[in-house]
């Protein structure tokens, strides 16, 4: 999955180059979220996610058939992030919360279940998706672009001070962000391979790996489609890229049919709320869910997903985001001001437009904007070289992630904005180095001259 300058695929002897940089992103990425992790102040969501944790000893233990499996805490919170947290806390000797704790708060949001050392405990696997998610970008950059720019958009987003917050806490947004990039980073490699015309077992291999991630990404938070979104949009845009073999066309259509089918596969068999048929008196709700079939079930997950959003703007109207105007404003303003690399450590969503904590969007939108131009030139480069034009993928990537997050932003929440700060610094970094480039360019020819 490596590339060199140009974007082009590697040999062997150069895929050297490609690891000290990938070495060095993961450990800047690691102390960057795991440093001082228990001065991390707790979020009264990081106890939901605790107090739900017994699920992993349920899943591990393999008691997919219980009655808890169709109870509201079972689908309110997303499963994967559960079974991680579950057992961090049962490889540190902690006990894991019961039933009663869940309950618990959701009477009482503000209630814990446990010591803040136990929830430090269960920010670990919060930590590790961190630095993969920081790998993936990396790898992503040095794909589509070069070394250079994978390096510098992972570190931009390993300091990006949304992703470093919701990196060290015990919640679900940056595993579903992380499985979302690493869907996207091995399917771009199959992408590349695939139009290349290699059809060898490690093309199928990546397809399939990608299609894990692709299940996984929504296990951690629905919006963890955006994955399999990619990954789709990606396969239509080869369909219809000129001078390309039907053959290869083709290949790349297999592909995403066999990566959806494996998402999918993975989505169902690790969520035993859409299959579960307990044996046991149940009450009246689990009642009506055991009735339902798989695919009423995977509905029942969307539409109650809908429904706690429409509920929380009910419950919070200064923070409501009712119509296009309102939602389009807070992510240039918000998703490229406090959200961005230059916003504060910590942000206020009380006050809806401030410059103190927005200032930076005046100097990140542009710089993000522009990387639009050597992404597309990086394309036309790699399209012109019979190669497949992963400039043009990464702008596919990025557009999607903007439009399917202001199309849903119900709340101007910070979880909302973590869809966009990959992108963004993907297309920074290109514009950061494409200028430092030629700026190169012009010192040598000077010097020459």
């Amino acid at each position: 999955m490596t590339s060199n300058d140009a974007g082009e695929p590697v040999t062997k002897g150069k895929n050297q180059a490609f690891w000290p940089g990938a070495i060095m992103v993961g450990i800047v990425a690691a102390a960057s979220f795991a440093f001082h992790l228990s001065a991390e102040p707790s979020f009264v969501d990081e106890w939901a996610y605790l107090s739900q944790s017994y699920y992993a000893d349920y899943w591990l233990d393999g008691q997919t058939q219980r009655a808890d499996w169709l109870d509201y805490p079972a689908y309110d919170l997303p499963p994967l992030p559960k079974y991680l947290f579950g057992l961090s806390l049962r490889l540190a000797g902690y006990p894991r919360p019961r039933p009663a704790d869940a309950l618990q708060w959701y009477r009482n949001t503000h209630s814990q279940c446990g010591t803040l050392a136990m929830l430090t405990a269960a920010r670990w696997p919060t930590v590790i998706f961190g630095v993969l998610g920081c790998l993936a970008v990396y790898g992503l950059g040095a794909m589509a672009y070069n070394r250079w720019v994978g390096l510098l958009a992972a570190l931009f987003l390993a300091f990006n001070p949304l992703y470093r917050m919701h990196a060290r806490r015990a919640m679900s947004d940056v595993i579903a962000e992380s499985l979302i990039l690493l869907t996207a980073l091995g399917f771009l490699w199959t992408w590349r391979r695939l139009l290349a015309g290699r059809f060898g077992p490690a093309t199928w291999l990546a397809a399939g790996a990608a299609g894990v991630a692709g299940g996984l990404a929504p296990l951690a938070k629905l919006n963890g489609a955006l994955g399999m979104i990619i990954v789709v949009a990606w396969g239509g845009f080869a369909c219809v890229l000129p001078r390309l073999a039907l053959r290869r066309k083709l290949a790349v259509a297999v592909a995403v049919t066999g990566t959806g089918i494996v998402a999918l596969g993975t989505f169902i068999a690790l969520n035993p709320f859409l299959t579960a048929q307990p044996r046991t008196v149940l009450n009246p709700d689990a009642q009506d869910i055991a009735r339902m079939s798989l695919g009423q079930r995977l509905g029942y997950l969307v539409s109650h997903r809908m429904k706690v959003s429409r509920d929380q703007m009910q419950l919070f109207p200064d923070d409501a985001l009712p119509g296009p105007i309102e939602k389009l404003s807070t992510v240039a303003v918000q998703g490229f001001g406090r959200f961005g690399p230059f916003g504060p450590h910590a942000s206020n969503s009380v006050v809806r437009y401030d410059l103190a904590q927005d200032w930076g969007a005046s100097i990140w939108l542009p710089v993000v904007l522009l990387g639009v131009i050597p992404y597309f030139k990086q394309g036309q480069k790699q399209r012109a070289a019979g190669e497949g034009p992963a400039g043009w993928a990464i702008l596919l990537q990025a557009g999607l992630a903007l439009i399917v997050v202001t199309a849903y932003l119900p709340l101007a929440w910070d979880r909302y904005y973590l869809s966009l700060q990959p992108g963004s610094a993907l297309l920074g970094a290109g514009t950061i180095v494409a200028v430092a480039g030629r700026a190169c360019q012009r010192f040598r020819h000077t010097e020459g001259s």
